[in-house]
């Protein structure tokens, strides 16, 4: 399993404008390092302000160019990969996330700490 697959199943459970990284973890935690600076930026700044994405064009049929999110909802997807288990995804608000990896004594985030943390 990995993220590519994870994808369509992610989009199925979503019918809201928000702004998600899907992180997928195949142990018992997800380091925070994982979701890097400028993922952290570019959901902060979809939550708090303006975002404007240029959709590239790689020969694909796009839906449109561009996308632009203005204070939406954003969040880091997790979901913690068991083989042959129903996949389940934690969605975290990218704040929540942003205080619990500054203030965490870990250097990773459990599955039983997101829980705790989830929208």
């Amino acid at each position: 399993m990995n993220e590519r697959k994870l994808y369509p199943l992610l989009q199925q459970q979503i019918n809201k404008t928000c702004a998600i990284e899907l992180k997928i973890c195949k142990g018992n935690s997800l380091p925070f390092s994982s979701v890097v600076p400028h993922q952290v930026r570019a959901l902060s700044i979809a939550k708090h302000g303006i975002i404007r994405h240029k959709i590239v064009d790689c020969g694909f049929q796009n839906p449109f160019d561009i996308i632009v999110l203005n204070k939406v909802p954003a969040y880091v997807a997790i979901c913690f990969y068991k083989p042959r288990k129903p996949i389940k995804f934690i969605l975290i608000d990218i704040d929540t996330w942003i205080h619990e990896a500054k203030t965490s004594k870990r250097k990773s985030l459990t599955e039983e700490r997101a829980d705790v943390l989830q929208t």
